[in-house]
Protein backbone atom coordinates (compact mmCIF):
# COMPACT_ATOMS: atom_id res chain seq x y z
CA UNK A 1 0.00 0.00 0.00
CA UNK A 2 2.72 2.74 0.29
CA UNK A 3 3.92 2.05 -2.75
CA UNK A 4 0.31 2.52 -4.29
CA UNK A 5 0.76 6.20 -2.22
CA UNK A 6 4.27 6.26 -3.75
CA UNK A 7 2.64 6.14 -7.10
CA UNK A 8 -0.41 8.43 -6.48
CA UNK A 9 1.55 11.32 -5.17
CA UNK A 10 3.81 10.71 -8.21
CA UNK A 11 1.39 10.87 -10.75
CA UNK A 12 -0.84 13.53 -8.91
CA UNK A 13 2.69 15.56 -9.55
CA UNK A 14 3.01 14.39 -12.97
CA UNK A 15 -0.90 15.88 -13.19
CA UNK A 16 0.07 19.05 -11.89
CA UNK A 17 2.91 19.56 -14.28
CA UNK A 18 0.84 18.55 -17.12
CA UNK A 19 -2.61 20.15 -16.93
CA UNK A 20 -1.00 23.49 -14.85
CA UNK A 21 2.04 24.28 -16.94
CA UNK A 22 1.64 22.41 -20.64
CA UNK A 23 -2.54 22.43 -20.84
CA UNK A 24 -2.57 26.14 -18.98
CA UNK A 25 -5.50 24.89 -16.96
CA UNK A 26 -4.75 27.09 -13.78
CA UNK A 27 -6.10 26.13 -10.70
CA UNK A 28 -8.72 24.06 -12.59
CA UNK A 29 -5.92 21.63 -13.66
CA UNK A 30 -4.25 21.32 -10.24
CA UNK A 31 -7.94 20.15 -9.69
CA UNK A 32 -8.22 17.87 -12.26
CA UNK A 33 -4.76 16.14 -11.45
CA UNK A 34 -5.58 15.39 -7.77
CA UNK A 35 -9.39 13.70 -8.88
CA UNK A 36 -7.63 11.65 -11.67
CA UNK A 37 -4.99 10.79 -9.21
CA UNK A 38 -7.67 9.65 -6.76
CA UNK A 39 -9.67 7.67 -9.19
CA UNK A 40 -6.25 6.05 -9.89
CA UNK A 41 -5.18 4.98 -6.52
CA UNK A 42 -9.06 3.64 -5.63
CA UNK A 43 -8.83 1.38 -8.80
CA UNK A 44 -5.36 -0.27 -8.12
CA UNK A 45 -6.49 -0.43 -4.29
CA UNK A 46 -9.64 -2.50 -5.92
CA UNK A 47 -7.19 -4.58 -7.60
CA UNK A 48 -5.04 -5.28 -5.03
CA UNK A 49 -7.64 -6.63 -2.37
CA UNK A 50 -8.18 -9.19 -5.26
CA UNK A 51 -5.23 -10.55 -5.25
CA UNK A 52 -5.07 -13.81 -3.03
CA UNK A 53 -0.97 -13.35 -1.90
CA UNK A 54 -2.42 -10.67 0.03
CA UNK A 55 -3.20 -11.39 3.82
CA UNK A 56 -6.91 -9.61 3.64
CA UNK A 57 -8.37 -10.02 -0.16
CA UNK A 58 -11.99 -10.54 -1.27
CA UNK A 59 -13.24 -13.03 -3.97
CA UNK A 60 -15.73 -10.95 -5.76
CA UNK A 61 -17.46 -7.62 -5.02
CA UNK A 62 -20.36 -8.95 -5.89
CA UNK A 63 -20.55 -11.35 -2.68
CA UNK A 64 -20.50 -8.26 -0.12
CA UNK A 65 -23.34 -7.82 1.76
CA UNK A 66 -23.55 -4.82 4.35
CA UNK A 67 -23.76 -6.00 8.18
CA UNK A 68 -27.07 -3.56 9.81
CA UNK A 69 -24.90 -3.95 13.30
CA UNK A 70 -21.46 -3.63 12.03
CA UNK A 71 -22.33 -0.11 10.19
CA UNK A 72 -24.66 0.90 13.37
CA UNK A 73 -21.89 0.54 15.13
CA UNK A 74 -19.27 2.63 12.57
CA UNK A 75 -21.88 5.11 12.46
CA UNK A 76 -22.09 5.62 16.03
CA UNK A 77 -18.48 6.86 15.93
CA UNK A 78 -18.56 8.09 12.45
CA UNK A 79 -21.41 10.60 12.87
CA UNK A 80 -20.09 12.80 15.44
CA UNK A 81 -16.54 12.28 14.69
CA UNK A 82 -17.64 13.76 11.14
CA UNK A 83 -19.97 16.38 12.72
CA UNK A 84 -17.02 17.76 14.77
CA UNK A 85 -14.49 17.63 11.98
CA UNK A 86 -16.84 19.59 9.49
CA UNK A 87 -17.58 22.57 12.34
CA UNK A 88 -13.84 22.72 13.04
CA UNK A 89 -12.89 22.92 8.70
CA UNK A 90 -16.18 25.58 8.57
CA UNK A 91 -15.32 27.61 11.75
CA UNK A 92 -11.12 27.94 10.35
CA UNK A 93 -13.41 28.89 6.83
CA UNK A 94 -14.78 31.63 8.88
CA UNK A 95 -11.48 32.99 10.13
CA UNK A 96 -9.99 32.63 6.82
CA UNK A 97 -12.41 34.84 5.79
CA UNK A 98 -11.45 37.31 8.33
CA UNK A 99 -7.81 37.10 7.27
CA UNK A 100 -8.52 37.64 4.04
CA UNK A 101 -9.43 41.69 4.77
CA UNK A 102 -6.28 42.30 6.46
CA UNK A 103 -3.94 43.08 3.68
CA UNK A 104 -1.13 41.16 1.46
CA UNK A 105 1.08 41.82 4.41
CA UNK A 106 -0.86 40.04 7.05
CA UNK A 107 -2.12 37.48 4.99
CA UNK A 108 1.73 36.30 3.76
CA UNK A 109 2.25 36.03 7.04
CA UNK A 110 -0.63 34.17 8.44
CA UNK A 111 -0.12 31.73 5.90
CA UNK A 112 3.78 30.72 6.35
CA UNK A 113 3.03 30.42 10.36
CA UNK A 114 -0.47 28.01 9.44
CA UNK A 115 1.90 25.92 7.26
CA UNK A 116 4.47 25.55 9.92
CA UNK A 117 2.20 25.42 12.88
CA UNK A 118 0.67 22.57 10.97
CA UNK A 119 4.20 20.78 10.15
CA UNK A 120 5.02 21.06 13.41
CA UNK A 121 2.53 18.72 15.10
CA UNK A 122 2.58 15.52 12.13
CA UNK A 123 4.52 13.35 14.76
CA UNK A 124 2.42 14.18 17.32
CA UNK A 125 -0.62 13.67 15.27
CA UNK A 126 1.34 10.16 13.72
CA UNK A 127 1.52 9.13 17.57
CA UNK A 128 -1.91 10.03 18.41
CA UNK A 129 -3.50 8.25 14.91
CA UNK A 130 -1.03 4.65 16.87
CA UNK A 131 -2.91 5.55 20.05
CA UNK A 132 -5.84 4.81 18.49
CA UNK A 133 -4.79 1.34 17.38
CA UNK A 134 -3.21 0.33 20.85
CA UNK A 135 -5.93 1.67 23.36
CA UNK A 136 -8.34 0.37 20.82
CA UNK A 137 -7.55 -3.24 21.67
CA UNK A 138 -6.66 -2.49 25.18
CA UNK A 139 -10.88 -1.88 25.47
CA UNK A 140 -11.46 -4.88 22.90
CA UNK A 141 -9.62 -6.56 25.50
CA UNK A 142 -11.76 -5.38 28.36
CA UNK A 143 -7.87 -3.90 29.59
CA UNK A 144 -9.01 -0.69 30.75
CA UNK A 145 -5.94 0.23 33.03
CA UNK A 146 -3.84 -0.52 29.88
CA UNK A 147 -5.97 1.70 27.95
CA UNK A 148 -5.30 4.54 30.30
CA UNK A 149 -1.89 3.81 30.66
CA UNK A 150 -0.81 3.89 27.01
CA UNK A 151 -3.05 6.93 26.84
CA UNK A 152 -1.16 8.62 29.10
CA UNK A 153 2.02 7.35 28.24
CA UNK A 154 1.66 7.79 23.96
CA UNK A 155 0.71 11.85 24.89
CA UNK A 156 3.81 12.18 26.98
CA UNK A 157 5.83 10.96 24.03
CA UNK A 158 3.55 13.19 21.68
CA UNK A 159 4.19 15.97 23.87
CA UNK A 160 8.04 15.29 23.62
CA UNK A 161 7.52 15.07 20.17
CA UNK A 162 5.60 18.52 19.98
CA UNK A 163 8.45 20.41 21.89
CA UNK A 164 10.93 18.99 19.87
CA UNK A 165 9.32 19.74 16.07
CA UNK A 166 8.34 22.86 17.73
CA UNK A 167 11.92 23.79 18.54
CA UNK A 168 13.37 22.64 15.36
CA UNK A 169 11.05 25.62 13.64
CA UNK A 170 11.18 27.98 15.58
CA UNK A 171 14.99 28.75 16.42
CA UNK A 172 15.79 29.00 12.75
CA UNK A 173 12.67 30.85 11.73
CA UNK A 174 14.75 33.71 10.24
CA UNK A 175 16.46 31.17 7.53
CA UNK A 176 13.16 29.80 6.84
CA UNK A 177 11.36 33.33 5.80
CA UNK A 178 14.82 33.97 3.70
CA UNK A 179 14.08 30.58 2.17
CA UNK A 180 10.34 31.73 1.06
CA UNK A 181 11.57 35.13 -0.42
CA UNK A 182 9.01 36.47 1.41
CA UNK A 183 8.90 39.81 1.95
CA UNK A 184 10.97 42.03 4.48
CA UNK A 185 7.52 43.55 6.36
CA UNK A 186 5.48 40.02 6.29
CA UNK A 187 9.07 38.01 7.18
CA UNK A 188 9.35 40.39 10.34
CA UNK A 189 5.40 39.31 10.71
CA UNK A 190 5.71 35.63 10.49
CA UNK A 191 8.73 35.94 12.63
CA UNK A 192 7.48 37.25 15.64
CA UNK A 193 4.05 35.22 15.53
CA UNK A 194 6.06 32.05 15.35
CA UNK A 195 7.51 33.06 18.10
CA UNK A 196 4.76 33.59 20.14
CA UNK A 197 2.86 30.45 18.76
CA UNK A 198 4.82 28.34 19.06
CA UNK A 199 5.83 28.81 22.83
CA UNK A 200 1.97 28.11 23.54
CA UNK A 201 2.40 25.46 21.50
CA UNK A 202 4.59 23.72 23.19
CA UNK A 203 2.59 24.11 26.07
CA UNK A 204 -0.72 23.73 25.78
CA UNK A 205 -1.27 21.72 22.40
CA UNK A 206 -0.42 18.24 22.92
CA UNK A 207 -2.60 17.85 26.29
CA UNK A 208 -5.59 19.69 24.25
CA UNK A 209 -5.80 17.43 21.53
CA UNK A 210 -3.98 13.67 21.82
CA UNK A 211 -6.38 12.68 24.21
CA UNK A 212 -8.86 12.86 22.43
CA UNK A 213 -7.92 10.42 19.82
CA UNK A 214 -7.89 7.93 23.04
CA UNK A 215 -11.09 8.34 23.65
CA UNK A 216 -12.21 8.38 20.35
CA UNK A 217 -10.42 4.55 20.35
CA UNK A 218 -12.53 3.90 23.52
CA UNK A 219 -15.67 5.11 21.54
CA UNK A 220 -16.35 8.05 23.70
CA UNK A 221 -16.80 10.76 20.68
CA UNK A 222 -19.52 12.62 21.90
CA UNK A 223 -17.64 14.09 24.69
CA UNK A 224 -14.82 15.16 21.76
CA UNK A 225 -17.54 16.49 19.77
CA UNK A 226 -19.15 18.54 22.10
CA UNK A 227 -16.35 19.81 23.93
CA UNK A 228 -14.72 20.75 20.51
CA UNK A 229 -17.30 22.27 18.97
CA UNK A 230 -18.41 24.36 21.89
CA UNK A 231 -14.65 25.57 22.21
CA UNK A 232 -13.80 26.01 18.73
CA UNK A 233 -17.00 28.42 18.21
CA UNK A 234 -17.12 30.15 21.24
CA UNK A 235 -13.19 30.91 21.92
CA UNK A 236 -11.73 30.56 18.60
CA UNK A 237 -13.62 31.60 16.17
CA UNK A 238 -15.79 34.58 18.70
CA UNK A 239 -12.45 35.70 20.24
CA UNK A 240 -10.73 35.93 17.10
CA UNK A 241 -13.89 37.91 14.68
CA UNK A 242 -14.15 40.53 17.97
CA UNK A 243 -10.32 40.84 18.43
CA UNK A 244 -10.34 41.71 14.95
CA UNK A 245 -12.96 44.08 14.25
CA UNK A 246 -13.20 45.59 17.77
CA UNK A 247 -9.28 46.15 18.74
CA UNK A 248 -7.66 45.64 15.15
CA UNK A 249 -5.14 42.98 16.11
CA UNK A 250 -4.64 41.50 12.76
CA UNK A 251 -3.62 37.93 12.60
CA UNK A 252 -2.29 38.07 16.02
CA UNK A 253 -6.12 37.98 16.92
CA UNK A 254 -6.16 34.60 15.16
CA UNK A 255 -3.52 32.87 17.55
CA UNK A 256 -4.93 34.25 20.47
CA UNK A 257 -8.31 32.58 19.46
CA UNK A 258 -6.52 29.60 18.40
CA UNK A 259 -4.79 29.73 21.90
CA UNK A 260 -7.63 29.86 23.85
CA UNK A 261 -9.51 26.95 22.19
Amino acid sequence: MHGVVRWVLTLNIIGNVFFIFTLSLGVAGAALSTLLSIIISALIILILLKQPKQDLYIDSYLSIRPEIETITKILKTGIPTGIENGMFQFGKLVIQSTVSTMGSTAIAAQVMVAMLESFACQASIGIGLGMMTVVGKCVGAKEYKQAKHYTILLTKYAWIACIICCAIIMFPIQQITSLARMEPESAKLAIWLTRIVFTYKMIFWTPSFLPDYGLRAAGDVKFSMITSTLSMWICRVVVTIFLVHQFHMGPLAVWIGMGSD
